[in-house]
């Protein structure tokens, strides 16, 4: 039941759904979580590595095919990842041919492709921080507790004690804000606000 929930969440976020990758970023996070931590016990790498893959699932959703389990390729593409990270950081300690239990498959990213994207990853995450760094301690706030915590307006507006008008008149300059410093990576493709916002603390 849960494999023909995922595959069909896969097949949505393929075309272009963004929430069906927030499900199933939301369905795996705790459990990849468990597993980096099993060989690292620094959580910070372990999380980037989890943001990372899905980021890459979203940039490449229109090359990627169909998988029988979706599961196990999240899981695999997770592992590869971190075993990369682990080794380029010299903290293989052994035990990582044992974790990397499974055989990857043709649809795996190559090493070489992974190190890409880990470098378009962090110089997106350069761009948008220094974004994020013109907004006012207020706008922060709200989009943290509008896009991170996923909170309603009316439960912004009894948190923050603003009005509605007050609210929306915040978030919509502090979104502005943000698409005009970042409207050519946006407009080119290479950066989604809102994926990004989701994935990156303030």
């Amino acid at each position: 039941m849960i494999e023909n929930k995922d595959t069909e969440l896969w097949n949505r976020f393929r075309q272009g759904e963004e929430q069906a990758l927030y499900a199933l970023y939301d369905q795996y996070y705790h459990l990849l979580l468990f597993l980096g931590l099993k060989i690292c016990t620094n959580s910070e790498p372990v999380k980037d590595c989890i943001q990372q893959v899905f980021l890459y699932l979203w940039e490449k959703k229109e090359s990627l095919g169909t998988v029988s389990n979706v599961k196990s390729y999240i899981i695999t593409s997770f592992k590869r990842r971190l075993l990369l990270q682990l080794q380029q950081e010299k903290k293989d300690n052994g035990l990582l041919s044992l974790w990397m239990n499974q055989e990857p498959g043709d649809d795996t990213p190559s090493s070489e492709q992974l190190l890409i994207q880990q470098q378009q990853h962090k110089e997106a995450v350069g761009r948008i921080q220094e974004a994020i760094t013109l907004l006012s301690p207020r706008q922060k706030e709200l989009i943290n507790l509008r896009f991170y915590e996923e909170r309603s307006y009316e439960e912004i507006v009894n948190i923050t004690g603003l009005t509605h008008r007050t609210v929306y008149n915040h978030l919509y300059e502090a979104l502005k804000t943000l698409k005009l410093s970042l409207e050519e990576d946006l407009k080119s493709g290479k950066l989604n606000l809102k994926m990004l916002l989701l994935l990156l603390p303030l």
